[in-house]
């Protein structure tokens, strides 16, 4: 009798001649599981080189996405220390070159105090308009925004939307007080002056107006004495 390894298979059907398959009987699978292993071979090989590449392409983007954020934000505070007489310019590539990042949305923002800055306030109420619909209100951005677009609307003498967009600071931690500043200068553009007391006195009653080192308490309170002695 011929000398054999007891463990060598004496007939492999064609079939089952893949390295693969090959390996199977030596993890001490069941049977049931080593038939259902061959029958969905292919899927099975196929969907492993799926979540390969998936992942590698995960990874890429991963990747590409943290590097463009980097050179986003650098790219920013360089265009940001760039001479006021370019500045504009370098802002404006910050937002070509990486749109969707945040260091784009500053650029934005930084775009429309320019346009504030020179007289531009309907390009300026325009910009922070389209970058309010990009964020939510809970965003430490919307406050800021909103304060340039009230801005832009005051001096542009567009008086409606300037007031709603103090109105809706002085509901806003932290721009409480700007809020119904602007709120009662407003109303004393429009003559409102009862309007324009009542709000200066709501400012006072805020934190900021109680704060003795506030540097707008001295003017609040000569707004009200003033706006009390007037007939």
């Amino acid at each position: 009798m011929a000398g054999g390894n007891a463990f060598e298979k004496l007939h492999v059907e064609p079939s089952e001649k893949s390295n693969i398959e090959g390996l199977l009987e030596h993890f001490n699978l069941p049977p049931k599981a080593i038939k259902f292993l061959r029958k969905y071979k292919k899927i099975i090989i196929s969907a492993i080189v799926i979540i390969v590449v998936v992942a590698i392409s995960w990874a890429v983007y991963d990747t590409f996405k943290q590097k463009k954020i980097n050179n986003s934000s650098s790219s920013l505070s360089v265009a940001m220390q760039t001479p006021e007489a370019s500045r504009q310019a370098a802002l404006i590539k910050v937002v070509e070159d990486y749109s969707g990042t945040d260091s784009a949305r500053w650029a934005r923002i930084g775009l429309a105090h320019i346009d504030l800055k020179n007289g531009k306030f309907n390009a300026a109420a325009d910009q922070y308009d389209k970058i309010k619909e990009e964020i939510s209100p809970s965003d430490p951005l919307y406050g800021l925004v909103s304060f340039g677009q009230a801005q832009a609307l005051e001096a542009s003498k567009k008086y409606d939307g300037a007031f709603s967009g103090y109105e809706a600071l002085s509901k806003i931690v932290g721009y409480q007080g700007i809020g119904l500043l602007g709120m009662a200068r407003i109303y004393e553009m429009k003559g409102e002056s009862d309007k324009a007391l009542a709000i200066y006195e709501q400012y006072l009653a805020t934190p900021e107006g109680q704060n003795p080192s506030d540097p707008e308490r001295a003017f609040v309170a000569e707004k009200i004495g003033r706006l009390k002695a007037e007939p």
